[in-house]
């Protein structure tokens, strides 16, 4: 991943503080780690068809860019999360 690159659409798409929505697919075991990496509970949790993986959003205050590339940062260090 590109983290100018990022950083700089980023900053051309938002106006800073802003609610930034994080979308992570996980399991069940995921939540806890997420939770804490991101600093709050998600917004929504919704299960996939066959109940294997979970979608976890979070509404986020962020100040700035490199606060959500921060998070990204540590979340990326999980086994078994996919961004979106």
């Amino acid at each position: 991943m590109n983290l100018d690159k990022l950083q700089s659409l980023l900053d051309d798409q938002y106006t800073w503080p802003s609610i930034y929505k994080f979308k992570f697919v996980g399991n069940d075991s995921h939540r806890e780690d997420l939770t804490e990496l991101v600093g709050q509970k998600p917004c929504e949790e919704r299960p996939s068809k066959t109940g294997k993986f979970i979608s976890y959003t979070f509404n986020v205050e962020i100040s700035a860019s490199e606060e959500v590339i921060t998070i990204y940062q540590k979340v990326s260090k999980l086994s078994g999360i996919m961004s979106l």
